[in-house]
């Protein structure tokens, strides 16, 4: 490591871009999990569409980890969108 990486600050992990988007993917897989547990009758399957939501929570809070400890990326831009102007 060199000294300007050492010295480089890190910020707190629910500070980091992509911390919001896994918060907000962990939610849904727990309320749409919970919406197939108690909206299951007696004798019924697990096959049911919700499932799709359940889907979607785990891709959110996968990609959210992901932002999260890969840090920013090269198109990010902190006053949003991305830069492609040319220089």
């Amino acid at each position: 490591m060199t000294e300007e990486q050492r010295s480089k600050p890190t910020k707190p992990f629910f500070k980091r871009r992509g911390a919001t988007l896994m918060l907000t993917g962990i939610i849904l897989v727990i309320v749409f999990g919970l919406f197939i547990i108690v909206g299951k009758e007696p004798g019924e399957g697990l096959a049911t569409p919700v499932w799709i939501g359940v889907a979607l929570g785990l891709g959110m809070t996968g990609y959210g980890l992901y932002r999260a400890l890969a840090g920013e990326g090269m198109l990010d831009n902190p006053q949003g969108g991305s830069n492609n102007e040319p220089q």
